[in-house]
């Protein structure tokens, strides 16, 4: 069952998404987003006197059930072998877009998964427009925007990951106070992050974003240079942007001091791109080494995903030093608990290291 923290206020009455066109599959878009937060905000209805005649209410008369939160992962990219580097590149960023979107009514209500699937959408964007950054590049205040919102969501997700999984891992120890304080932490965040969404910068965003993607704003003048390689056959043009990722990858990890956190979780980022990359043209690419490719980077993406975590969470936990007396000690047993384990999980990193630099997608 997906998570979900209790509202610290009411949700924004402004708050929106916008999109250049409806998208079917999208669970939110301007209307539906303003329609659910206005949902959230009103007070209960007054009682509806029953018509004359009606027979009594019985007692056991089941209430309307509500609909649960579905977080929503991000849809498969589809594109079609005789598609132009242009078309692929406004599909898949349409695609980030509306995972973006569809989690909003969860995000809205302060639900756990949905605001890490929306950061995902988020993270999938950022990664779509690195790789394609000499190519189709947004303008600068709209890829401010984006990093401006990336930043806004980051913090809530962080308290989330300490309070109900890093904190997990401490085994034989009880953090009782420590959890509690990290949720009143990411429950905060969360309130924030309604703030957020209410305010005309996310909605301009939004809004531009949808209509740079869906016009071809990034053609100059209208149309495209014609030695533009998004005009080419996208099966083909992808090859250089594919073997650039998987370059950065290697070079990371050939520089890599194993007990460097900095340089692990730049690691982690090539890593996370270089996948993004392999998933986004998927379509396009065969099959089987799509799949041994992307399960390798998974594995890495696992081992420094839980390294960076440890990382994270020590940074956290000095917020909570000063604390009450009993956080404050519990902060410092799992500091000092974390230390050792990072240790631990890093020297068993080489291998996993190793194995994943000479991997390639592109022949």
């Amino acid at each position: 069952m997906a998570k979900q923290r209790k509202p610290a206020q009411p949700a924004p009455q402004e708050a929106a998404t916008a999109a250049s066109k409806p998208r079917e599959t999208a669970a939110s878009g301007l209307e539906s987003f303003k329609e659910l937060d206005q949902e959230l905000r009103q007070e209960a209805p007054a009682p509806v006197a029953a018509p004359q005649g009606a027979d009594d209410p019985k007692e056991d008369q089941p209430l309307p059930k509500e609909e649960p939160i579905r977080p929503f992962k991000a849809e498969p990219v589809r594109l079609r072998g005789r598609m132009t580097l242009e078309d692929a590149f406004q599909s898949i960023g349409q695609n980030c877009v509306q995972q973006i979107e569809a989690n909003i009514p969860g995000v809205l209500k302060q639900n756990v998964e949905s605001l890490h699937q929306m950061r995902v959408g988020l993270r999938r964007l950022r990664a779509l427009l690195a790789m394609f950054e000499d190519l189709a590049a947004p303008p600068v205040a709209l890829h401010a925007d984006i990093e401006w919102l990336s930043g806004e969501l980051g913090p809530a997700r962080d308290w989330d990951v300490l309070a109900d999984s890093t904190l997990e891992r401490v085994q034989g120890f009880d953090a009782s106070a420590l959890r509690q304080a990290a949720h009143e932490r990411a429950t905060a965040h969360h309130a924030h992050i309604l703030n957020v969404l209410r305010e005309p910068r996310y909605l301009d965003l939004m809004t531009q974003l949808n209509e740079w993607l869906g016009e071809r704003r990034w053609r100059a003048d209208g149309a495209l240079d014609k030695d533009s390689p998004l005009g080419e056959r996208a099966a083909r043009a992808a090859l250089p942007l594919l073997r650039k990722a998987e370059k950065r990858l290697a070079r990371r990890i050939d520089g890599l001091d194993e007990g460097d956190a900095p340089g692990r979780h730049r690691v982690r980022i090539a890593a996370k791109k270089a996948r993004y990359a392999a998933e986004f043209f998927r379509d396009l690419l065969p099959a089987r080494r799509v799949k041994r490719y992307v399960g390798h980077l998974e594995k890495l993406q696992d081992h420094l995903g839980l390294l960076n975590d440890m990382a994270v969470a020590d940074h956290l936990l000095e917020e909570l030093k000063g604390g009450s007396s009993q956080v404050a000690k519990q902060a410092a047993y799992v500091r000092g608990y974390m230390a050792a384990s990072t240790e631990a999980h890093a020297q068993g990193l080489g291998k996993t290291l190793a194995d994943v630099a000479r991997r390639r997608i592109t022949r």
